[in-house]
C-alpha cells in the first residue's frame, strides 16, 4: 500500500503577478510592494478598488431587492404580520443554519410576527423539509413556513405542503436542482433568473439580506450571528461575505449579546481579540456540537436568549456534547483510517467510499473532511443501520461532489449540497454501485496532479523582508478564512536550527531555522512525526502563515508552517575537523569522497581501502580540472553522502563538480588545518611576493647561469622548486632571462620591464585569485553563506 504515514507531499504554486504593476500599486497607495502584491494576488487591480477593500464600509453591502422574490418574500412576510399569522422558521442543525434561525426569528420578533422556529432532528428527520414536520406545522395553526438553509431540493415536500394549503418560503443558498420546488418565494442567489451581484452567501447571509429588505436598513444588530454562521459553513469570505465578517468580528469585540458572551467564555478567550479563526475553530465547533450529538435548539436558544444565567448554562452544556464529539470523531477516524489500510487497493481509485455500522451520523462529516486532508481523494462517509445508509461527503478541487451525485441519482435516495460537500442517503445493497460509479465518474475528471494537494503561494521571500510590521499591515487583508486564506509566503535556503515537540499530547513541532543570520521561530501543528526526518536535513524550504507569538508580554514573528522539504542542497559543515581520517571512519553511512588534489588521492585510497571492516562503505573519485569525476577505487556508484575532502584549484572545477550531483544526495565538507596550509603555500607558490621576485633576480645575475635544482641551491628562504619555476618562466617572458637545455642565463642589462607585462604573470595572478575565492567559499565562509551559494551555483 502506498505509505501515507507522512502527510503528502504537496505541490507548490506560487502566483505570479505583474511586478511593474504592482510597483505602481504600491507607490499609488503608499503601502510595502508585497501588500501590492498580495492585493493584486486578490484579483485588486486598480486604486480605487485598493482602497475599498483595505478601508470598507457598510456601504458596501447591495441592495436587497436585487435578489430574486425579494419584494414578493416581504409582501407575504408583512402580510403574516399584519394579519398576526403564526409563521414557522425551520431551519437547519448546523451552525448556517442555528444563526439564521436566529436571526429571522429575533427579527420577525422585533417586528411583531408571530413567530416560533423548528429544528429538524437530524437523526430521525435527517436534513431539509420533512412531511411529517409540515403537516404538524399545518395542525398547529402555522399558516407561513419560512425554511433558512434548506428547501431548494424540496420539491415533494413543498407540493405537500401546497395541497395542505400552508404558504412556504424558501432561503437557502445550496445548489439548485434542475427542478425547483414550487413554492410561493424562493430567496436563493444561485437559483437561474437571480442576478444578485453576490451568489456565495451562506444561508445565514440570504436571511441577513431579507432581514436588511424587511427593516428597510441595514439591520447592524445581526452582524454578529452573520459572521458566525458564515465563517463556520466555510462560505467564501469575499465580497458581502467579508463585509458581514469584518463588521460582525467588530460587533463581537465590542459588544457581543449574551449568548456569544458566553461561549467567547466557554472557550477561554475572554482576554482575546476574536477572529474568524476562533468562528471557525472554537465557536463553530461548539454550535455544531449542539445538533451532531442532540438537539440545535439548544443552539439557538443559546444565541436568543436574553438571560445570562441561562447562557451560561447552554454554553457549558455545548461545551461538554464539544469534547464528546471530539472524542467521537477520534474513534471514528480511527476505524476509518484502519478500513482504508485493510483494504489498500481502494486508494488505488480516485474516490474513497468508507462505511461502518453504527457510526454517528453526526460527525461522520467531520471523519470525511479529515480523510480527504490525509488522503486528498474526494470522501464518503457512511452511517449504515436498518438496511440505510446516510453519508456526507467532502470533496477537492477540481471534483464537482453534487455533479457526480446527480450521474448517480439513480442509485440515491436523497442527496444535495455543492460542488465540495455534499450529504446523502441510499440502500445498503447500492453501496457498491455507488462506489464504482463515483470512481468512474473521478477517472474521466480527475489527473495523477488532481491527487496530489496543491499549496497556493502568494510570493516568495527571504527572512530578511519579514517582520512584525508587515504582519500588522497584512492585518488589512483581514478577516481570513476559506476563500480569503491568511497570505502564504516561502522562503527558501534556511538553515534548520533545532526541532522541538511540544503542546501538551506531544502533537505539534517547533522549528527554528535561520537565514544570512536571521532567526524565525515556526509551529507545525499535528506534524510532530516529521520530526525525525527534519532531524536529518541541514537545510529546508518552508510555506507558511507569518503570525504574532506573544510569550510573556514580548511579541516576536512567527509562521504557522503549511508545509516543508528539504532544500535542494543539504550541506553538512564538519571544516576545522583536525583529523579527517577519523571522520571518515566514524561516520554511519556509507560514503562517497571527492578528492580534488591528485596527490592526496594515493594516501586516501591506503587508508580506506582493504580492510573487511570497511568493505562497501566507501567510494573514492577524482575530480579533474573539468569538474569530471574519475572512479579511483570502491564502486563506481556513488552514494547518499557526498564527502567533500580538500580543495579545488578554481571555483569553476567545484562548481562542474556539482552538475554529477542528484537533488537528494547530502554534502559533507571536512576541509581543516591541512588545507589552510596547502592553500598558503599554493598562494605562495603560484605568486610569491615582488620580494621574493627581486632576491632570484639579485640571486641570478650574481651567478649568471644555472638551472633549477642549482639556482635553488644558492638561495634562502621559503622558495622551492615550483615557486622558482614560476619565477624564472616571468623572468624568461620578461627577457630577463634565457632558458636553454634546462639551464637560465641571465641577460645584463636588460632594460626594466613591470612584472605586469608577463602575460605568464597575468595568468598566474588570475590563478591566485581564483584559489582565493576558493579559500574564501570553502574555508572561510559561514555556513549561512555557503549554503546560499550552493543554492544560487547547484544546477540539479
Amino acid at each position: 500500500m502506498e505509505d501515507f504515514k507522512m502527510q503528502q507531499m504537496k505541490r507548490w504554486v506560487v502566483s505570479e503577478a505583474a511586478e511593474s504593476d504592482v510597483q505602481s500599486l504600491a507607490e499609488a497607495l503608499g503601502v510595502s510592494p508585497i501588500l501590492a502584491r498580495l492585493l493584486w494576488r486578490r484579483g485588486i487591480r486598480s486604486t480605487e478598488e485598493a482602497q475599498r477593500y483595505l478601508y470598507p464600509g457598510l456601504s458596501g453591502f447591495y441592495d436587497p431587492f436585487l435578489m430574486k422574490d425579494m419584494e414578493k418574500t416581504v409582501q407575504r412576510i408583512r402580510q403574516a404580520i399584519d394579519q398576526q399569522e403564526p409563521v414557522m422558521v425551520y431551519g437547519d442543525y448546523d451552525a448556517d443554519g442555528a444563526t439564521a434561525t436566529s436571526v429571522l426569528y429575533l427579527a420577525l420578533r422585533e417586528l411583531g410576527a408571530r413567530v416560533d422556529y423548528y429544528i429538524p432532528d437530524r437523526f430521525s428527520e435527517g436534513y431539509g423539509l420533512n412531511g411529517p414536520a409540515i403537516e404538524q406545522a399545518k395542525e398547529r395553526g402555522y399558516g407561513l413556513v419560512i425554511t433558512v438553509d434548506n428547501g431548494i431540493s424540496a420539491v415533494e415536500q413543498v407540493a405537500l405542503a401546497n395541497r395542505l394549503g400552508l404558504d412556504l418560503i424558501v432561503t437557502d443558498h445550496h445548489t439548485p436542482p434542475e427542478v425547483l420546488p414550487d413554492a410561493h418565494a424562493i430567496l436563493n442567489p444561485k437559483q437561474p433568473g437571480c442576478n444578485y451581484p453576490d451568489s456565495m452567501l451562506a444561508g445565514v447571509g440570504v436571511v441577513f439580506k431579507l432581514v436588511q429588505a424587511l427593516y428597510g436598513r441595514l439591520p447592524d444588530e445581526f452582524l454578529d450571528l452573520a459572521a458566525l454562521g458564515t465563517v463556520a459553513d466555510l462560505a467564501p469570505l469575499q465580497d458581502e461575505n467579508r463585509l458581514l465578517t469584518l463588521f460582525g468580528l467588530e460587533r463581537m469585540n465590542e459588544s457581543p449579546r449574551l449568548g456569544i458572551k458566553a461561549l467567547i467564555e466557554a472557550a477561554g478567550l475572554q482576554d482575546k481579540k476574536i477572529t474568524a479563526g476562533h468562528i471557525g475553530f472554537s465557536f463553530g465547533p461548539r454550535i455544531n456540537a449542539s445538533g451532531r450529538l442532540d438537539s440545535a435548539t439548544y443552539a439557538v436558544e443559546l444565541l436568543t436568549t436574553e438571560d445570562p444565567v441561562r447562557a451560561g448554562e447552554l454554553a457549558q452544556f455545548l461545551e461538554e456534547r464539544n469534547q464528546e464529539r471530539q472524542a467521537l470523531c477520534e474513534t471514528i477516524f480511527g476505524e476509518a483510517q484502519a478500513l482504508i489500510e485493510a483494504n489498500s487497493h481502494w486508494l488505488d481509485g480516485r474516490v474513497l467510499v468508507v462505511a461502518n455500522r453504527g457510526w454517528n451520523e453526526g460527525v461522520i462529516g467531520i471523519v470525511a473532511s479529515r480523510i480527504v486532508e490525509r488522503y486528498h481523494r474526494p470522501t464518503l462517509v457512511f452511517s449504515i443501520s436498518d438496511e440505510k445508509c446516510k453519508a456526507s461527503a467532502r470533496s477537492i478541487a477540481g471534483f464537482d461532489l453534487y455533479a457526480a451525485l446527480t450521474r448517480c441519482a439513480d442509485l440515491l435516495d436523497h442527496y444535495g449540497g455543492h460542488k465540495m460537500a455534499a450529504g446523502l442517503s441510499l440502500p445498503e445493497e447500492k453501496l457498491e454501485q455507488l462506489r464504482m460509479r463515483l470512481n468512474e465518474i473521478a477517472e474521466e475528471v480527475l489527473t495523477e496532479a488532481d491527487l496530489i494537494p496543491a499549496l497556493d503561494i502568494d510570493m516568495e521571500v527571504e527572512l530578511g523582508e519579514v517582520d512584525l510590521r508587515l504582519v500588522e499591515q497584512i492585518q488589512a487583508l483581514a478577516p481570513f478564512g476559506f476563500g480569503n486564506p491568511s497570505p502564504r509566503f516561502a522562503v527558501r535556503g534556511l538553515a534548520l536550527e533545532s526541532t522541538r515537540v511540544v503542546g501538551k499530547d506531544a502533537a505539534h513541532l517547533q522549528v527554528r531555522v535561520c537565514q544570512k543570520g536571521r532567526q524565525l521561530d515556526c509551529i507545525a501543528f499535528r506534524r510532530s512525526e516529521d520530526q525525525p526526518l527534519l532531524d536529518e536535513l541541514a537545510a529546508v524550504d518552508i510555506a507558511g502563515e507569518l503570525a504574532v507569538n506573544e510569550w510573556r508580554g514580548r511579541q516576536s514573528l512567527q509562521m504557522v508552517l503549511g508545509d516543508w522539504k528539504p532544500s535542494p542542497v543539504q550541506s553538512f559543515d564538519a571544516r576545522g575537523c583536525r583529523d579527517k581520517f577519523a571522520w571518515l571512519e566514524v561516520h554511519k553511512d556509507s560514503l562517497t569522497v571527492l578528492c580534488f588534489q591528485e596527490s592526496n588521492v594515493e594516501e586516501i585510497e591506503k587508508r580506506l581501502f582493504g580492510y573487511p571492516w570497511n568493505e562497501g562503505k566507501y567510494r573514492l573519485y577524482h575530480v579533474e580540472a573539468s569538474g569530471r569525476w574519475r572512479h579511483v577505487a570502491g564502486e563506481d556508484e556513488p552514494t547518499q553522502n557526498i564527502v567533500y575532502y580538500d580543495l579545488p584549484s578554481q571555483v569553476e572545477t567545484f562548481v562542474d563538480s556539482m552538475e554529477a550531483l542528484i537533488p537528494t544526495q547530502r554534502l559533507h565538507f571536512i576541509q581543516g588545518q591541512q588545507d589552510q596550509e596547502w592553500l598558503r603555500q599554493a598562494l605562495f607558490d603560484w605568486l610569491p611576493e615582488r620580494e621574493a621576485f627581486a632576491y632570484v633576480y639579485r640571486v641570478l645575475r650574481q651567478v649568471g647561469q644555472g638551472t633549477v635544482a642549482e639556482l635553488l641551491a644558492k638561495m634562502q628562504g621559503p622558495l622551492n622548486t615550483v615557486s622558482l619555476t614560476h619565477i624564472l618562466q616571468v623572468f624568461t617572458q620578461l627577457g630577463f632571462a634565457n632558458l636553454e637545455d634546462e639551464t637560465y642565463y641571465v641577460i645584463q642589462d636588460a632594460p626594466k620591464r613591470a612584472l605586469s607585462d608577463s602575460q605568464y604573470y597575468q595568468e598566474q595572478e588570475r590563478r591566485v585569485q581564483a584559489l582565493k575565492q576558493v579559500g574564501d567559499l570553502l574555508l572561510s565562509a559561514s555556513p549561512d553563506t555557503m549554503r546560499q551559494w550552493l543554492t544560487a551555483h547547484r544546477t540539479v
